[in-house]
């Protein structure tokens, strides 16, 4: 007698036959079709294709951070080939970087550098270009030390020994950023928590907005105050001047910023840049 079941519409119909579970089991596992086997061998070249493809792609965007390592700058092409090395992904690997490449290092056409006369945290004057006539290494920040002063005056004073007895005919000048803290003195952050303060060769410089605001314009720098807190940003740039009072080189410090607004970089980074100052700065002094 056969079996039957009933379907929730109440129609009968046959019951499905008995499985030998035993047999199937002595069978073993069912193959693999081959169109099946096809499709994968397919897939799998046009994985292959494509990651090559996205390797080439990414690569020729810059995206890609190992071939991104390798890829010049512009000023690369500019600057001598004095270089450094820095470490690579990958272990046992390093990349030979030249230093100016590092630093963003920019020739500019020789031309006067804008002169002007300010007044530095000793109260005495003191203008562009110098006399008696020196290289001079310009920077930008204020006095507060509310930016990347603390890594930029660590470099300033790193690159000042690193001189040696060239510093003595290297005049470093900060010119003051902030609008809204124009007085300066050899107590300011900027002089007495850097170190900056000790040496005799730098100067922190200002002096009244009407004097200052022209002057940031000539050497490109970008100022803006925020209304609510009265804190001054700005943009970052340094200027390597040869005695003879021409702009020679141009450069963008920088500096990580914390969530709490404080600015760092690794100890060596610190060290490299400081390097690179001085290395540029001591090929304008000469012999």
């Amino acid at each position: 007698m056969s079996t039957t079941s009933e379907s929730p519409a109440g129609d009968r119909q046959s019951a499905p036959p008995a499985v030998d579970r035993a047999a199937a089991l002595a069978q073993g596992p069912p193959g693999i079709p081959r169109k099946f086997v096809t499709w994968l061998v397919v897939a799998a070249a046009l994985l292959t294709l494509g990651g090559v493809a996205g390797e080439h792609i990414f690569s020729s965007s810059g995206s890609n951070p190992v071939h991104a390592a390798t890829v010049k700058s512009p000023a690369a092409a500019t600057v001598p080939n004095s270089s450094t090395t820095l470490p690579a992904t990958g272990p046992g690997r390093a990349v030979r970087t030249p230093l100016g490449s590092f630093m963003g290092l920019s020739r500019l056409a020789s031309r006067p550098a804008p002169p002007f006369t300010l007044t530095d945290q000793a109260g005495r004057p003191i203008s562009m270009p110098p006399q008696p006539t020196t290289v001079v290494v310009l920077t930008f920040f204020d006095g507060t030390c509310n930016d990347i002063c603390p890594v930029l005056g660590e470099e300033i004073r790193q690159a000042d020994a690193d001189l040696g007895a060239l510093s003595s005919r290297v005049e470093f000048l900060t010119v003051n950023t902030d609008p809204l803290a124009l007085v300066q003195s050899a107590q300011s952050p900027a002089a007495a928590d850097t170190g900056l303060g000790t040496l005799p060769n730098w100067h922190m410089l200002t002096g009244p907005l009407a004097t200052l605001n022209p002057l940031w314009k000539a050497y490109d720098v970008s100022i803006s105050v925020d209304p609510k807190t009265g804190l001054e940003a700005h943009n970052e740039v340094l200027y390597l001047v040869d005695a003879t009072g021409n702009l020679r080189w141009r450069t963008t410090p920088f500096a990580d910023e914390s969530t709490t607004g404080s600015y760092s970089l690794p100890p060596a980074t610190v060290a490299r840049f400081a390097r690179g100052i001085a290395t540029y700065a001591g090929q304008l002094v000469g012999p």
